[in-house]
């Protein structure tokens, strides 16, 4: 991928990224959204290390801003937090393996990312460049660039769109299954979640995913 689409594409996921996050901070009383910020970050830089891939400098970062998090105010074996953790977890498997727009190998195709020049702001931004007018404008680019994207939020492209073709495959589960289930042991031995219902968790979602993918009868 050239510069500009690289970039085109960070842009993209940026705005999608924080998108998810206020979702799921919907998800939680106002007076658990540190603990929800803390999760996602968690999660987000567990999932950063095992992704092929992942930029060694965005890993780093991600530990880092954990590190410091935590180092604000460590939750512990608090019960509350393990269980927004748990939750966090989950969505999180279930957000990479709904069948929407984002989660399609055609997702880049459709926003035509290799000409989009919201990429050369973007790279702007990366570079320190971080005014109000620059960010507005990198967000109304990126929404406009998401309208060849009409089934975001849904869990029905496969079945809205005929083109549609999602990014894993019932064959290649099991590697999405391993990582999350290594995510999970290393948060079972930092936080104390319950391992063993996000097994089964894990286990419930597969089973739908390859239903909906037509691997399941």
């Amino acid at each position: 991928m050239a510069g500009n689409a690289r970039y085109s594409s960070y842009a993209v996921l940026y705005e999608l990224n924080n998108r998810e996050l206020r979702k799921k901070l919907d998800l939680f009383p106002e007076e658990l959204r540190y603990y929800a910020i803390l999760a996602n970050s968690i999660i987000g830089a567990e999932n950063a290390q095992r992704v092929e891939g992942t930029p060694q400098a965005v890993v780093e970062d991600g530990v880092e801003f954990v590190s410091k998090l935590l180092g604000m105010a460590s939750p512990g074996q608090d019960d509350t937090f393990r269980e927004i953790l748990e939750k966090y977890l989950i969505e999180t498997m279930k957000d990479e393996l709904r069948s929407c727009c984002p989660n399609c190998t055609k997702f880049n195709a459709c926003l035509d990312i290799e000409n989009l020049e919201v990429g050369n702001l973007f790279e702007r931004r990366a570079q320190g460049e971080e005014t109000g007018e620059l960010k507005k404008e990198i967000s109304l680019q990126v929404a406009d660039a998401l309208k060849g994207a009409p089934y975001i939020d849904t869990d029905d492209a496969h079945t809205l769109c005929k083109d549609f073709r999602h990014q894993y495959t019932a064959s290649n589960m099991g590697e999405i299954f391993g990582r999350y289930s290594d995510i999970a042991a290393e948060l079972r031995n930092s936080f104390g979640i319950d391992y063993k219902r996000i097994q089964e968790e894990m286990i419930s979602i597969n089973m739908d995913f390859c239903r909906r993918n037509g691997e399941v009868r």
